[in-house]
């Protein structure tokens, strides 16, 4: 009962992914109040550390928020079974309707799934702000080569998934 490329089996992966990333963001968060960059003025009260913590303190929420829809997707991945056992369960089971279980369970964990992508891909626009706050203080023009291409391609990923889902639903 093959149905192609198993992106369930990634979910477990991205969660990890993002609780790793969200766990980058609080050290510098740490590490940034630390620093001298903190004490640094952008204008009257306003310091680049405390831009620079906004912004890493936003994107650790989203990457925290996409961290646990992944998992949350991953619940509804009822089909996660060594194939004896779900083979067994199956068999045990006659009278339900496994392929409607399959379909009801797929979508569930598309939507939460979805739900985490968007969460992750915009917690990546605040991480390139968060450095480029902590860096600009001690370099301008690295701070700008790092966030603004960060940023560029980032965005280009967005719109390049915005162009395939557009293409993909016009052909139906």
């Amino acid at each position: 009962m093959s149905r192609g490329y198993n992106w369930r089996s990634t979910l477990t992966d991205f969660a990890s992914i993002s609780g790793t990333l969200a766990g980058f963001c609080i050290a510098f968060i740490g590490l940034i109040l630390g620093w001298s960059i903190a004490d640094v003025k952008i204008y009257q009260s306003v310091t680049f550390g405390n831009m620079a913590i906004l912004f890493f303190g936003l994107a650790t929420s989203l990457f925290i928020v996409a961290s646990e829809f992944f998992l949350h997707s991953k619940s509804f991945d009822v089909f996660d079974l060594p194939v004896e056992y779900r083979e067994w369960l199956i068999r045990g089971f006659l009278d339900e309707n496994w392929n409607n279980i399959w379909v009801e369970s797929t979508k569930k964990a598309r939507i939460n799934e979805s739900y985490a992508r968007w969460c992750y891909n915009f917690a990546i626009f605040p991480l390139f702000l968060g450095l480029f706050f902590a860096i600009f203080p001690y370099n301008a023009l690295i701070a700008v080569v790092v966030s603004f291409v960060g940023l560029f391609f980032e965005i280009l990923q967005f719109v390049t998934q915005v162009y395939d889902r557009s293409l993909k639903s016009s052909r139906k």
